[in-house]
């Protein structure tokens, strides 16, 4: 993300910062501006906000790529109600407003489309979160009434979820890992040592529980298809665990994985949500969901079992 700052002169005082993003950057600064790129400070801006001479206007553009919108369709759709929505999620895409846009994300997406089917804008809150790489299973709210008993579910590890992950290496046929987990000093994510499970980190938060389990489906040459079952839900926990292991998920370039394999260039780690179990929120039935893996990852496997 590059972020380009542009300090507001008394003569600017009161016009849209919109407009002088536009002036400034031309179609760039335009195209920033629809998107819900503008911020001052920490508060994201409207375009049509009155600048404020003195302050500074932060500008956040997209990574190299530009501006997307999630590849979604009705048909992503795996399980609908009154009250819930669940999706089958497309790799690469974000799943809810990123600093640079609030236009392109899944739950943006979504939105537009049961608006242009219902004829009415839906109220729609994510239940949980996926990476940006990792394909599946995706819940979302429709119901207000929904939201409380759904975030409990997921707080309380009411909810089964399993993995599809393809890594590389020869993990343990079936082996448990629990580790801490938190930001470094840097930032990124990373796991630490059992014992270190509720010591502060630097950010002020403490170390906490990361708990997978891990069972090999079918072991290739010197990759391996494994089903990941998550008991917490940490940032990145599966592909975290799958590094410490020496086996990174193919395509998890962050975390070591290849990117070119069987002569496929991977663009992101080759993890999908494949199956969820939860308590409905409302109706209070557990629900069980399944969802195919997306082509490239049938792909690579497929080309594995060749060679």
């Amino acid at each position: 993300m590059t972020v380009l700052s542009l300090p507001i002169s008394p003569a600017d005082h009161g016009r849209p910062l919109g407009v002088i993003a536009t002036e400034h950057l031309g179609e760039v600064g335009r195209l920033a501006a629809a998107r819900g790129g503008l911020w001052i400070g920490r508060r994201r801006v409207d375009a049509a906000t009155p600048a404020t001479g003195g302050e500074t206007l932060l500008v956040r553009l997209p990574p190299a790529g530009g501006y997307c919108d999630a590849p979604l369709t009705l048909e992503h759709i795996i399980y609908e109600d009154d009250d819930l929505v669940v999706i089958n999620k497309p790799p690469a895409c974000y799943v809810s407003d990123t600093p640079w846009d609030t236009h392109g994300s899944v739950l943006a997406v979504m939105r537009r489309l049961l608006t242009l089917r219902d004829g009415q804008p839906p109220v729609l809150h994510l239940a949980h979160q996926l990476d940006v790489g990792t394909s599946g299973i995706l819940v979302m709210s429709k119901q207000s009434r929904a939201n409380a008993p759904l975030q409990r579910a997921f707080a309380q590890g009411l909810v089964y979820k399993r993995y599809l992950a393809v890594c590389a290496g020869h993990p343990p046929a079936t082996t448990e890992v629990i580790t801490g987990h938190g930001r470094a000093a840097g930032g990124r994510w990373r796991l630490y040592d059992q014992t270190a499970i509720g010591q502060p980190l630097p950010d002020g938060q403490r170390i906490k529980l990361a708990h997978t389990y891990l069972t090999v489906r079918q072991q290739y040459a010197d990759a391996a298809l494994v089903w990941a079952v998550p008991r917490t839900g940490r940032t990145h926990q599966i592909r975290l665990h799958l590094a410490a292991l020496g086996c990174p998920i193919l395509g998890d370039e962050r975390y070591g994985g290849p990117t070119v394999v069987a002569g496929h260039r991977l663009p992101h780690p080759l993890l999908h949500a494949a199956e969820l179990i939860l308590p409905h929120p409302t109706v209070g039935r557990p629900l069980h969901l399944f969802c195919p893996p997306p082509p490239l990852l049938l792909t690579i496997v497929a080309r594995l079992q060749r060679v």
